[in-house]
């Protein structure tokens, strides 16, 4: 979990550090004017051509800040996704033997009251074998023990968080609009990584609300990366929340689209 929360804020830390870096460069011209009369550098080739080159960064500044950073946001979104998936995939082996120890200790205590008698002659070698016989019963019961999410949507994660019954409960369902951001992003990711950035039919088919035409590549806007950011922290905040319960704050399912950070 913690690296999760290490991950997430990292990705977001660096798209921070370079939108303020753009907002810097804009005033490249006022800095480079600034810098050169107090080395009282005199009019002449040198100081045009530093000037020019000042007027050329704050150009490509402009640029990038008209263009909403589009490129960083894809690749933030990428690396938070990404945090996402090793959540998951570190997260459930370790809470499913848990579970599964803690499932065979339950059902050997009971049997325990039940039967003291019997259960007193049983000596320590005995039960370490029969607590080994249980917990592989009960990792049976529990059903696939894979952990690698694949698929898209919430489903992706769900499928794999219920072999350690982490699964949604009824009463805190993922909402439609939330795992219909979560089905975006995934295929997203899916053309950033894998297609140069390019939708294909493979990405309509999956996610049919995302805007993108074939062929078309992916600009990712700043209200974009918004509602996908906010997508994603609030659906790992959700998990942890199930895990710990009242020992992390339940996120706002209803109001998801709130929960980005304030430079996004």
């Amino acid at each position: 979990m913690a690296d999760w929360w290490a991950a997430m804020g990292a990705a977001e830390r660096v798209r921070t550090l370079a939108d303020w870096g753009l907002e810097e460069l804009l005033e490249s011209e006022a800095h480079e004017e600034q810098r050169l009369k107090t080395q009282g550098v005199p009019d002449g080739p040198a100081r045009h051509a530093a000037l020019q080159a000042a007027r050329e960064r704050a150009q490509l500044a402009r640029a990038e800040k008209d263009n909403q950073l589009v490129e960083l946001n894809a690749t933030t979104l990428v690396s938070m996704l990404g945090a996402l998936d090793a959540l998951v995939e570190g997260l459930v082996p370790r809470a499913r033997d848990f579970l599964v120890e803690h499932l065979s200790h339950r059902m050997i205590d009971g049997a325990s009251e039940l039967e003291p008698e019997a259960a007193a002659q049983i000596d320590e070698e005995t039960l370490k074998v029969l607590e080994h016989a249980v917990q592989k019963v009960v990792s049976e019961q529990l059903g696939d023990s894979n952990h690698v999410p694949r698929g898209t949507g919430a489903k992706r994660w769900e499928s794999v968080l219920a072999n350690a019954r982490l699964q949604a409960p009824p009463d805190r369902s993922i909402p439609e609009d939330l795992d219909l951001a979560l089905n975006e992003m995934v295929e997203l990711r899916h053309v950033l990584t894998h297609r140069a950035g390019r939708i294909d039919d493979r990405a309509l088919a999956n996610a049919q609300s995302l805007h993108f035409a074939e062929g078309e590549l992916v600009r990712i806007t700043r209200a974009e990366y918004r509602r996908y950011s906010a997508a994603l922290w609030t659906y790992g905040e959700e998990i942890i929340h199930r895990l710990l319960r009242d020992l992390a704050p339940a996120p706002s399912l209803e109001n998801w689209r709130q929960n980005h950070t304030l430079n996004a």
